[in-house]
């Protein structure tokens, strides 16, 4: 009789885990990021300003990253250099771009990365943006669905 019961509270106090999880996971859901496709989110002083993507230059994006266990992955994609939509957007004096995808997930990249020739770009994945930084021991930075950069 007490298996029963103890059997029957262990499955009241996992129902209850797994409730509160769906209750998180849905309050996290309505936390992210929205943008209208084609866009990203630019803040900068204070403002904030959306890039159409369709009004910039892209290039193609060739190169290497690197993952945590040493593995290399081939990057061929069209893109343009993070500093290209800086400029774009009219930002200039900044200390760091903290770059974050709509699942939460961000990365910063310094200004002295950003006006490296070659280093940091977005890349068009197929439906959605990724931050790529060449040259980084691992690929942590490698930021994918971007749809906010902000500036500080």
């Amino acid at each position: 009789m007490k298996t029963n019961t103890l059997n029957k509270r262990v499955l009241l106090l996992l129902a209850g885990l797994v409730l509160l999880t769906a209750v998180l996971a849905a309050l996290h859901l309505t936390t992210r990021t929205a943008v209208p496709k084609g866009t990203l989110l630019v803040e900068a002083q204070g403002e904030t300003v959306e890039a159409a993507l369709s009004e910039l230059t892209l290039s193609p994006v060739r190169g290497t990253v690197v993952n945590g266990k040493g593995e290399e992955t081939a990057i061929h994609r069209q893109g343009l250099l993070l500093s290209e939509l800086l400029a774009h957007c009219g930002v200039t004096d900044f200390r760091q771009v903290t770059v974050t995808a709509d699942d939460a997930y961000s990365a910063a990249v310094t200004r002295e990365e950003i006006l490296a020739p070659d280093k940091v770009y977005l890349v068009m994945e197929e439906d959605a943006v990724q931050m790529v930084v060449f040259g980084d021991p691992n690929s942590k930075r490698r930021v994918s669905g971007v749809v906010s950069l902000c500036v500080a």
